[in-house]
């Protein structure tokens, strides 16, 4: 991203060509744009820029290319892929950190996910501390604050964690992940289970370990349910149900998912970036 430092000033300059669809123009605002990361929010919030709604929409999209190449460059993971990140949870979230941005829109201004994260673990604590894990997947999970996807579509928004934490809807691998980060904030001993086309939370209880599927309000899964749910797994998949899913497995997963979902909206390019965050992450790359 070379050029000189990103102002509002120049910012302003490049508002006023965003509606020219000439090509040549098009391509010469993407390029300038470069500068500002795909993320001009705090620029627009200062109050002097007031792009309209369909203003927005084309910036957002002319600063696409921006969010890419910051997503490339800030991309870094251990060598070994999953394997190497063990149990480094302060990691994991750092990458997740960065895909959020990467599916944030660049012209909303909104926290950081590690911020947002902080501020639901301090609104939940004592939720927690009162009536423990089954007290705050149940609020967390049956509340207002997360939303669940009841469309059941392929889309990379459900896992813009920083949009769902502040309602946009999410289905039950985005709603797990946001609740197992919480839960590490208030040590709370929750873990994931990751099942092909399924998402599980589990804790331990005085009656024995307890299943939850987050987009089911925070309502424990029955045994036999949860048995009738998975028989059609191959006997090495439901093996899986039995063990809490890795940092490393879970990033994998979500790598893969939004690689799915920007390929089913014929989002070649994106879905392409995902597949070499993929490829990054299998062991021996």
């Amino acid at each position: 991203m070379n050029g000189p430092p990103p102002t509002a000033e120049s910012l302003a300059i490049l508002l006023r060509l965003v509606d020219d669809e000439t090509p040549e123009i098009r391509e010469s605002v993407t390029r300038a744009l470069e500068v500002f990361g795909g993320d001009v929010s705090e620029f627009l919030n200062e109050g002097t820029l007031k792009p309209s709604p369909s203003e927005c929409a084309v910036l957002s999209e002319l600063l696409q290319p921006g969010r890419r190449q910051r997503l490339r460059k800030e991309w870094i993971v251990p060598a070994g892929g999953v394997t190497a990140f063990g149990d480094d949870w302060d990691a994991f979230e750092a990458l997740l950190r960065i895909l959020s941005d990467f599916l944030h829109d660049g012209v909303t201004l909104r926290q950081p996910l590690g911020d947002a994260l902080d501020l639901l673990a301090e609104e939940y604590e004592a939720t927690y501390q009162q009536g423990g894990c089954a007290a705050l997947c149940s609020a967390l999970l049956g509340g207002t604050r997360l939303v669940a996807d009841r469309k059941g579509e392929m889309d990379p928004k459900l896992l813009d964690l920083a949009a769902v934490i502040t309602g946009s809807p999410s289905n039950s691998f985005g709603l797990g992940l946001i609740l197992l980060l919480v839960a590490r904030r208030l040590d709370a001993d929750i873990s994931g289970v990751s099942l092909p086309g399924a998402f599980f939370c589990r804790y331990e209880s005085e009656q024995g370990p307890i299943l939850l599927d987050p987009t089911a309000g925070g309502v424990p899964v029955e045994p036999a349910e949860f048995t009738h749910r998975i028989r059609r797994y191959p006997r090495e998949i439901r093996m899986l149900a039995g063990r809490a899913a890795a940092p490393g497995d879970l990033l994998l997963r979500a790598a893969e998912e939004l690689a799915t979902a920007f390929a089913v909206m014929n989002l070649t390019e994106d879905a392409e970036l995902m597949e070499d965050l993929v490829d990054s992450l299998l062991p021996g790359a």
